[in-house]
């Protein structure tokens, strides 16, 4: 009887996890008034998964979405386009994969971000993101989630600017 309780026991826990949400890059160095690009990443470890709901939570005061992409993805249905809220600092992703899929990389997202101001940043997945298990039952199997922190910083001096009055245009001297 204990062996039996013990497998009972031992068999959903072996089961409990097997994605991973990832951002690409995971950290970087970017210029207020700049762009730079952010991709998610899926790993399903090995398991079927065809249901996702993604939430990153990002600092409103330092970053600003320019758009997110939904161009290149896994995903084959959104479920709804892609939201993001720039007072906020958070973009909802809900997506589909008709028939399921088994990925190490798969792009889920690229978003574009406009630096705003100086500081560390640091892209979140939220508590709430789930990925669901190709079972028929919605188990969600997600287990580990890698966040991205970024170093804003001012763009170097430009240097002083030199004209002449006498010969303006710098294309014939």
């Amino acid at each position: 009887i204990f062996s039996i309780s013990c497998f009972l026991f031992l068999v959903p826990l072996s089961f409990a996890g097997a994605a991973t949400l990832s951002v690409g890059p995971e950290s970087g160095t970017f210029t207020v008034g700049s762009t730079f690009d952010v991709s998610l990443f899926l790993d399903t470890e090995g398991q079927s998964v065809n249901v996702l709901e993604v939430s990153l939570n990002f600092p409103s005061d330092k970053l600003q979405i320019v758009s997110p992409s939904t161009g290149s993805s896994i995903i084959g249905v959104w479920i709804a386009q892609p939201k993001f809220n720039n007072q906020a600092g958070r973009i909802d992703l809900q997506g589909g994969i008709p028939g399921g899929i088994n990925v190490s990389n798969g792009l889920i997202t690229t978003i574009t971000f406009r630096v705003k101001s100086v500081g560390p940043a640091t892209l979140r997945f939220l508590e709430n993101s789930k990925i669901l298990l190709h079972d028929g039952k919605g188990t969600d199997v997600l287990h580990d989630t890698t966040n991205g922190i970024y170093q804003l910083i001012l763009p170097p001096p430009e240097g002083p600017l030199v004209g002449s009055e006498t010969h303006p245009d710098q294309g014939s001297w």
